[in-house]
């Protein structure tokens, strides 16, 4: 039986932000990691970030994970990846790199006494998809990356399994008390999806078996490449996956009604980038009844979760709302989408799309 929300687990979500100087920095990627190389400051919102330039032009994302953040969880995300290197070392995902001792994830004492632990990876080279709408065929490659994820992380275990973790959908109902910091226009209807999350879903998610996920596949967190200049770059193909910072043990419909819910950007039909993701991944590892009946309402938990928690805190860090607002205004538009559907256009939408051209046509490998 899963824990309990304890206050040690949402130390990270009420933290501010961590900040390493580039001077710090420097030498540790020298001193740990016997690298020279350029330093530039990428932005997040819990970790100090900094792309790394090498002077035989490889790049590497150097990473300070917030003290606040515990030990175990951050060796669960290593390890992960490292795990997924050795099932499916094709995946366009982040290497891990060890430090001259073999520690992939050394610890630094910071000034002023905490701990934070040190990451060098890989850099996928790419340009972020958030700001775009990405092709149905798209969608339904990144959904087979999704599953490919899924399917090499299944065997792999972790003692964080039993360990409460932010953004966990799960427990969406948790974050009932923050939906005050709602307008009264969405409020009562963002309460009610999590009221129902907690009676009606939650039941049926915990009888299916859980494994590590991605848990937060957004668009900040897809890359692609486009024949195009760079003045107007199109998302012609997907070129990588990034960013596993949010891990957590959960089914795995779970990771899949996250990544469904932030392909929900086209206005004419914000349903359709959904269902070509959830076609990929079916396509590559086929949902069952059970999984595929619990989807919509996942779908729109996951929407609820992100417009009460990024709105909750973006009053509380208003330094950092433009970056905890970025999904928000797509997330409104999409949940309202959602439920306007009924039920039966839904599901018949559902089975078109698993039935769709893209199940055959290799888009998920």
């Amino acid at each position: 039986m899963m824990t309990s929300h304890t206050d040690d687990s949402t130390d990270v979500l009420a933290a501010t932000a961590l900040t390493v100087s580039p001077e710090t920095a420097q030498r540790v990627l020298a001193t740990r990691f016997g690298l020279a190389a350029t330093l530039e400051p990428l932005s997040g919102e819990r970790d100090c970030n900094f792309r790394a330039a090498a002077a035989d032009g490889q790049r590497y994302l150097l990473k300070f994970t917030h003290p606040a953040e515990r030990q175990a969880v951050s060796d669960f995300q290593v390890r992960a990846l490292m795990h997924l290197a050795e099932r499916d070392p094709t995946l366009p995902v982040p290497r891990v790199l060890r430090d001259r001792d073999g520690d992939p994830a050394p610890p630094l004492r910071l000034e002023d006494g905490r701990v934070s632990h040190v990451r060098l990876s890989t850099f996928l080279p790419g340009t972020p998809l958030a700001d775009h709408v990405a092709s149905p065929r798209f969608q339904s490659r990144l959904g087979g990356w999704l599953a490919r994820i899924d399917v090499a992380l299944a065997d792999f275990d972790h003692p964080v399994r039993e360990l409460s973790m932010p953004w966990d959908l799960q427990r969406a109902d948790d974050l009932l008390p923050q939906t005050d910091s709602l307008d009264d226009a969405s409020r009562q209807r963002i309460r009610d999806r999590l009221q129902r999350f907690a009676e009606q879903l939650r039941p049926r998610l915990a009888a299916l078996p859980r494994q590590p996920i991605h848990n937060d596949l957004n668009g900040h967190n897809v890359l692609f490449t486009s024949t195009q200049g760079d003045a107007n770059p199109l998302p012609e193909h997907p070129a990588g996956i990034i960013d596993f910072g949010d891990m957590l043990f959960a089914p795995r419909v779970v990771d899949l009604a996250v990544a469904a819910a932030y392909q929900m950007k086209d206005a004419a039909d914000p349903l359709a980038g959904a269902l070509a993701l959830i076609a990929g991944y079916h396509a590559h590892s086929p949902l069952d009844d059970a999984e595929g009946a619990l989807l919509r309402g996942l779908i729109e938990t996951r929407l609820a979760m992100a417009i009460t928690v990024s709105t909750h805190r973006a009053g509380r860090y208003p330094q950092n709302a433009d970056y905890l607002l970025r999904n928000t205004a797509a997330s409104r538009r999409a949940l309202e989408h959602c439920l306007s559907l009924s039920a039966a256009t839904f599901q018949r939408r559902l089975s078109e799309a698993l039935d769709s051209p893209f199940n055959s046509s290799g888009t998920g490998e």
